[in-house]
């Protein structure tokens, strides 16, 4: 908005110099209170004259044709970010059901208080449910293998991913153990992981944590939108992921 709202101010003072030069228009030459709107004013200050509400037709006008591409671009600009927020909040809201009707591999068990982790074997036996983790640091080390978190607004998608990564890490045979929760929730258990990943929802929240997960050496990832998307439904493709951010 910067440069219609400077080039609109120059063009008009140019359009009031060419009348007043002119076309016969007077000088503005009485003060008005500056809660005056603009069209009255001008006709005001001019002492009545009929070409200033021609003069002010014009600029109305010229001030309309510089704004029109800019407002365009920034309304685009709103466009597309509220489609990108309405498909993951849809994803978000699908997210829960669509993981509980799933056959492929086990859910992430989710807890109110706490985020329960679920170490990936590398076999294909089934993956058992691991203990809640402890409080302290002295758990991480107990536990050998690399180990994820996925926060988003609701436990919904996050599930998604720290599913798929589960599931994935079954079919490569990589030793990641997953979990999901909700932002807020991961402050008394995240020095228990390697690796938290922000789901587009809670993106914003990235510099806010980034202080904590380099004060305990975690590694912080914030995907977007399609790209998270993308990861939630190739489980072989979220782990090549995962290596490819860790280098």
């Amino acid at each position: 908005m910067l440069i219609p709202f400077v080039a609109a101010g120059c063009v008009n003072v140019s359009v009031a110099k060419f009348f007043i030069d002119n076309v016969g228009m007077n000088g503005f030459s009485f003060v008005v209170p500056w809660a005056t709107p603009a069209p009255i004013g001008i006709f005001i200050t001019t002492n009545f004259q009929l070409i200033a509400l021609v003069f002010v037709a014009i600029i109305i006008l010229l001030d309309a044709i510089i704004y029109l591409p800019f407002l365009k671009a920034y309304d685009k600009l709103l466009c597309d970010q509220e489609a990108e927020r309405a498909a993951e909040l849809g994803l978000e809201s699908d997210g829960a059901a669509t993981i509980a009707a799933s056959t492929s591999a086990p859910a992430v068990e989710q807890t109110a208080a706490a985020v329960e982790p679920t170490a990936a074997a590398a076999d294909s036996k089934p993956v058992a449910d691991q203990p809640e983790p402890a409080s302290d640091a002295s758990a991480k080390k107990d536990v050998d293998g690399l180990k994820v978190l996925v926060l988003c607004a609701g436990a919904g998608t996050s599930a998604m991913l720290a599913n798929a990564i589960k599931e994935g890490a079954a079919q490569t045979g990589e030793n990641i153990a997953s979990s999901a929760g909700a932002y807020g929730q991961h402050t008394a258990i995240m020095d228990q992981y390697d690796v938290i990943v922000l789901a587009p929802q809670v993106r914003s929240y990235y510099n806010d944590m980034k202080a904590d997960t380099d004060r305990l050496g975690i590694k912080l990832l914030a995907p977007r939108g399609k790209e998270y998307i993308d990861l939630t439904r190739d489980p072989a493709g979220a782990i090549k992921w995962l290596r490819e951010n860790l280098d």
